[in-house]
């Protein structure tokens, strides 16, 4: 058996659609590859409040849609011919439960959401006996809700739809909208204009409907109907007020659907569905050829004089990058070692000043701790000016690059502040009872001596009175003398040996001040040198590819523009199928 025309041309936009990995356009031509043969699909779409459940009753005269305040379904209710009323859930892996139809609702709201895929009702009408399935969809609101998709995709098996929408307002911008790309989908459309019994103004809205639709271009009749007439007139068998419900008009365009032969509604849809996904793909394709037409707008010789001030400008940032890093760490060279030597100076003038009024032999146990702790604190303290300063420079090194990178580990290590050694105690010669006593003799000696001789003028002995009291004053002076010129050596000793401690830290200390700062200067200067290296690579590459890409772009343009040829004659042959919805079908736009 020969396989219809319009399949091979399903078929060949499947392909397509799975290449250019559209898998949403793929799920939606399948099913509609898929749809079973010999029914009927008419799917019934609205926003919230629309009155769309008491229209889908007084179609089929049956209470079998929630409606009011009852919780509806987020879920597809297909409505098909039954003998005898039944209602089927049926779950996510196709598992079916059936529920008797008047327990329907309470079985929906214990079910968790998510667990069902749609709800199957049938009932004994005459207006489905046909094949005729009746879809109630979930109402639309929110794009992204599972309700509004699951209401969107009975599209994809959807024969003819009714759009609801109730007579308070005419037609809103997401109205319009919705008919837009239900009618892009499918071919046999129909406004339902719902309580029309409650708004006097209805005729007013269903001419501004009309207006509106047509202004977007959109073929879809509107109807204004009434569920509450229709079902009043059902139960009181009045043909008049059934009239006046507008529901007449509704059922002959439902059952001229129902009755258009199979073999034509299929090929109508599957032309209407491959013209929608080809268009979309085309669409696509086009936004793509027009950026690369914009990029292979721009010659190569832009291009390549493009990439040339980039390398200019890079051997630019060089030269920035260096002098800065180069004056930078020689700026805090100097005043790491000016900050190591000021510190260092203090120490040596409160050494000066301690020693000035104070015997070493009776402050050095309180100022050796003093200047081991001072001089701890002056290393550490610099150690952390340099580590701030190095860590400045890196960063504005990094500026003067022009890109923000990861800069090196600039941490430079333990200060090594712990290990100072402590300040060696000086040889501090005391000056004991027996020394003061000998020099006390020899003085004492001279001054007897001396007064001696010269009261002996006077007649009296060389030791008497006088020249004793002299003795003991030149002893008292001599004493004191000695004391105080030992003092003065004690404190130049003291002085000397601290000052001497001190150099030496100052020493050790700032060479090795002068080593971190070098390696700071190293690791930065290797860093940014790699990095304008892989720079100056990639910008080499770039002209590479500049010189070596028209022709690539240029192949590209090409299969872009065969594949949309190859898309635009789908669409062709797609519209050769027939007649869609009673008029010509609209081409591509050019």
């Amino acid at each position: 058996m020969t396989a219809p025309a319009w399949l091979e041309v399903l078929d060949e936009t499947l392909d397509a659609c799975r290449s250019h990995g559209r898998e949403d356009l793929v799920q939606r031509l399948r099913r509609r590859r898929d749809r079973p043969p010999g029914t009927t699909r008419i799917a019934v779409l609205g926003f919230p409040k629309q009155g769309k459940g008491y229209l889908v009753n007084a179609v089929l005269n049956a209470p079998v849609c929630a409606v009011g305040d009852a919780a509806t379904p987020a879920v597809p209710v297909e409505i098909g011919y039954s003998a005898q009323p039944a209602a089927t859930l049926v779950g996510r892996a196709d598992e079916r439960v059936p529920v008797p139809v008047e327990r329907l609702t309470g079985e929906l709201g214990a079910r968790p959401p998510g667990s069902l895929r749609r709800v199957e009702v049938g009932v004994p009408r005459e207006l489905l006996s046909a094949g005729l399935v009746l879809v109630d969809t979930p109402a639309i609101g929110d794009p992204r809700s599972p309700r509004t998709a699951a209401a969107l995709d009975v599209l994809a098996e959807a024969d003819a739809v009714v759009l609801v929408s109730d007579a308070t307002t005419p037609l809103g911008a997401a109205e319009v909208a919705l008919a837009h790309h239900v009618r892009t989908w499918c071919p046999h459309v129909v406004v339902a204009l719902t309580k029309i019994d409650v708004c006097p103004s209805w005729r007013a809205v269903a001419e501004r409907d009309r207006a509106l639709l047509g202004n977007a271009g959109i073929d879809a009749p509107v109807l204004p109907v009434s569920a509450t007439v229709r079902m009043a007139a059902a139960k009181a068998g009045d043909q008049d007020l059934n009239t006046r419900s507008g529901f007449p008009e509704l059922l002959s365009w439902i059952a001229e659907q129902a009755a258009r032969p199979p073999e034509h509604t299929s090929a109508v849809l599957a032309a209407l569905s491959v013209r929608a996904a080809t268009a979309e793909l085309v669409e696509t394709l086009r936004a793509r050829a027009e950026i690369a037409g914009q990029d292979a707008g721009v010659d190569q010789t832009t291009l390549l004089h493009r990439a040339q001030r980039k390398a200019d400008e890079l051997r630019k940032r060089n030269t920035r990058w260096q002098n800065l890093l180069a004056d930078e760490i020689g700026d805090l060279q100097s005043d790491a070692e000016y900050d190591l030597r000021e510190r260092t100076r203090k120490i040596v003038e409160t050494i000066d000043e301690t020693f000035d009024k104070g015997d070493p032999v009776k402050v050095w146990d309180e100022f050796g701790p003093w200047l081991d702790r001072t001089l701890t604190e002056a290393v550490e303290t610099n150690y952390t000016f340099t580590a701030d300063r190095a860590e400045w420079i890196a960063q504005a090194v990094a500026a003067a690059f022009g890109a923000q990178y990861d800069l090196p580990d600039l941490r430079l290590g333990d200060s090594g502040a712990e290990l100072i050694a402590d300040v060696r105690e000086p040889r501090i010669e005391g000056f004991k009872i027996g020394q003061k006593l000998f020099t006390g003799l020899r003085g004492s000696y001279g001054g007897v001596l001396m007064f001696g001789l010269v009261t002996s003028l006077a007649g009296l002995p060389l030791i008497n009175p006088v020249s004793l009291g002299a003795g003991a004053a030149f002893a008292a002076k001599t004493i004191s003398d000695e004391g105080g010129m030992r003092l003065q050596r004690r404190q130049a000793v003291a002085k000397m040996t601290a000052q001497r401690h001190v150099d030496d830290v100052f020493l050790r200390f700032s060479k090795e001040c002068r080593d971190a700062i070098r390696s700071v200067q190293r690791k930065l200067r290797d860093h940014f040198t790699a990095l304008a290296e892989e720079l100056a690579d990639q910008l080499a590459h770039e002209r590479e590819t500049i010189i070596a890409g028209s022709a690539e772009r240029e192949r590209r343009m090409v299969k872009l523009r065969r594949e949309i040829e190859r898309l635009a004659g789908l669409h062709q042959r797609a519209g050769e199928l027939g007649v869609l919805a009673g008029r010509a079908p609209r081409e591509l736009p050019a």
